[in-house]
């Protein structure tokens, strides 16, 4: 077990996460997971006399009450910690229809721990790591989006301008500024200053380019070198002329659907 302390902060930022309305723990799974935990419940404040009826806490709050009651009862974090690896325990999501839940708490509880210098592993076990000390080294270290550009393969020039959008999960922003880094990139090789569809066409004209990559003898010279151009004007008119024209509210894009552009 760690020996590191979890601050106040970091253990609502924690239960926050495990409590999520829509994501997170139901008030039934929690009530489990505390009890296994050795942890006891206290009461959520909700009141029925059968004509009355008063609201208790959500389950974020009552979830940091029932920890914090049992820090200041007991003087200890070990339960706590028991808590966690039992709320990220890998085994309780095999079914594929819970692996996005997963993602989602083993992701967030993550962040909290990473500023109080702990983890969980894949493995469900609490951890000592080193302390991040700010946000954007949390999103560096956990976030799962990135690791998706990795998997992908995602060259680096593309990263280079839209990596940030996808730590902070702007899916727009991310796509919009990817396609505006593939002009960029042709105008640094090329020198010319132009956008678009000119751009593209400037550059790879047949009988002067400005970027070439065969001897553009053979047919199948020649047209390998037109289907690149005809990509990257593609890549234009599908996801970055879309985006110069759409209201980003309006603009409707998953996680999926952003890596794929």
């Amino acid at each position: 077990m760690v020996n590191k302390v979890i601050d106040e902060q970091q253990l609502k930022a924690v239960c926050d996460v495990l409590g999520e309305t829509n994501r997170g723990y139901t008030i039934t799974e929690l009530t489990r997971l505390l009890q296994q935990s050795g942890i006891e419940l206290v009461s959520d404040g909700r009141k029925s006399n059968g004509y009355t009826y008063q609201l208790g806490l959500n389950k974020r709050d009552w979830l940091y009450n029932c920890l914090a009651n049992e820090v200041n009862k007991n003087h200890s974090l070990m339960r706590i910690y028991m808590f966690i690896e039992k709320a990220l325990n890998p085994v309780a999501f095999t079914s594929e229809e819970n692996r996005a839940k997963y993602e989602y708490l083993f992701e967030g509880t993550n962040k909290a721990l990473l500023l109080a210098g702990m983890e969980v592993t894949k493995e469900g076990k609490l951890v000592e790591v080193v302390q991040a000390k700010t946000l954007d080294e949390v999103d560096r270290r956990v976030n799962s989006l990135k690791r998706e550009l990795y998997n992908r393969s995602i060259h680096s020039e593309v990263q280079k301008y839209c990596i940030e959008d996808y730590l902070r999960k702007d899916y727009y922003d991310a796509v919009f500024e990817a396609a505006k880094g593939l002009a960029e990139r042709v105008r640094q090789i090329t020198g010319l200053t132009t956008d678009g569809g000119t751009l593209f066409q400037t550059a790879f004209s047949k009988n002067d380019p400005y970027i070439f990559f065969n001897g553009l003898q053979t047919d199948s010279e020649k047209s390998e070198f037109t289907g690149l151009k005809e990509l990257l004007e593609a890549i234009f008119h599908l996801v970055r002329n879309p985006a110069a024209h759409t209201p980003k509210v309006n603009w409707k894009v998953d996680e999926a659907k952003a890596l794929d552009c």
